[in-house]
């Protein structure tokens, strides 16, 4: 007899035969905060991560390598080759001393500071906070600082898509089970047409991972691999 797991499971699967049209004009590729300090064990997030639990930053920096990297710049090259809007999100403070930041935010800067003697969260325009150099925006491409998980929360990335005319997101990056499905959840909430893309996107645990992704496909939007989106893309005629 099926779980009840594999019960909602197949929910997933037969909600998701309804077809995804993405628009030229209307889908934009949002890659959430692929900055250095994220993706790099070289910067104060992961050293105190590191210093706290030896070892626990490992297989996430592998898989931003080997998967989410590379899928990236495949979904970039579409995206620009079909002149499609690509947007990007950072986290960083305006103010010096992070009290622009969330409340659990300020914890953990105060914890990166009580281990290693720096802040976790680097100010906007620093070296750190920069989007990492292998998936880097291109002049015109826009770059929105948010001081919240969700970007819709502390930005005016929703009036800046509904101006632009876009109703689908593809949405990548880091971390899957954070900011990448907060961002998501929120966009499907406010209407748009949301889809994440499975192995663009990752967390510190496989297992949060998957699960992110399943309670977002369940309520929120789609969740597809990046070659089915690049295939749609190439197959959807220009408007």
């Amino acid at each position: 007899m099926a779980t009840d797991h594999e019960k909602i499971l197949e929910i997933i699967r037969l909600k998701d035969k309804v077809p995804l049209v993405l628009a030229h004009d209307k889908t934009a590729l949002l890659v959430i905060d692929m900055q250095r300090y994220f993706v790099s064990p070289h910067y104060p997030l992961m050293q105190t991560f590191e210093k706290l639990v030896p070892g626990v930053s490992a297989a996430y920096c592998e898989r931003v390598n080997a998967s989410v990297i590379p899928n990236i710049n495949r979904l970039l090259g579409c995206f620009r080759a079909r002149q499609m809007p690509v947007m990007y999100t950072a986290i960083g403070t305006c103010l010096k001393d992070g009290q622009d930041l969330n409340p659990m935010w300020k914890a953990l800067d105060q914890l990166s500071l009580d281990t290693i003697g720096e802040r976790m969260f680097p100010a906007v325009d620093e070296p750190s906070w920069q989007i990492d150099d292998s998936v880097a925006p291109q002049p015109g491409e826009l770059v929105v600082n948010k001081t919240s998980s969700g970007t819709l929360n502390s930005t005016m990335l929703d009036q800046t898509l509904r101006n632009m005319g876009i109703t689908s997101l593809l949405i990548c990056g880091v971390t899957t089970d954070v900011c990448v499905e907060t961002t998501a959840r929120d966009a499907a909430d406010r209407g748009f047409d949301v889809t994440i893309v499975e192995d663009a996107c990752t967390a510190f645990s496989s297992d949060l991972h998957r699960a992110a992704l399943q309670a977002f496909s369940y309520a929120f939007g789609r969740v597809r691999k990046t070659h089915e989106l690049i295939d749609m893309v190439n197959t959807t005629e220009e408007v």
